[in-house]
């Protein structure tokens, strides 16, 4: 009879059971991420929910004001299209009246241009201006010569 409880012993420590816990305790990070992958279900489920409803409130909108937009709608273009005929025949009726006076307005500023153009040189006004530019160059390179032996004694 002896036996029996060291035979039992023995079987125990052999297999490394333990009888108090069906399973190991778990460490903290894993209760940490256990308890973060609960929360992050549940606000999972409740945004679900939310959206169906936000989604349920949308089609109930929709339906109740579906009528209202396209009488609206049909409406607007309707007068729209009236404002677009009524505009282009008023512009059409100022641009013919106005059509003399422009007439009048461009016709004398068309002439001085012309005088202009035609009284003008091209080409001897670019002469003069490569002429001043060269001695323009020339009077600044000489500078640049003089402030350089100025700058520089050893030279």
């Amino acid at each position: 009879m002896k036996i029996l409880p060291v035979i039992a012993l023995v079987v125990c420590t052999g297999c490394q059971a333990n009888l108090f816990y069906s399973d190991e305790p778990k460490p903290a990070l894993e209760q940490l991420t256990d308890a973060f992958r609960s929360y992050f279900e549940r606000a999972k489920n409740r945004t679900s929910q939310l959206g169906q409803e936000i989604n349920q409130y949308t089609t109930n909108l929709k339906e109740k004001m579906n009528p209202l937009p396209k009488d609206l709608m049909t409406k607007i273009t309707e007068g729209a299209d009236m404002l677009k005929e009524r505009i282009e025949v008023e512009v059409s009726t100022v641009r013919c009246a106005l059509k003399p006076y422009l007439e009048y307005v461009t016709s004398p500023l068309e002439k001085g241009a012309e005088y202009i153009r035609e009284s003008l040189d091209f080409e001897d006004l670019k002469a003069t201006v490569l002429q001043k530019s060269e001695e323009l160059r020339e009077s600044l390179e000489q500078g640049m010569k003089e402030l350089q032996d100025k700058l520089d004694p050893s030279t």
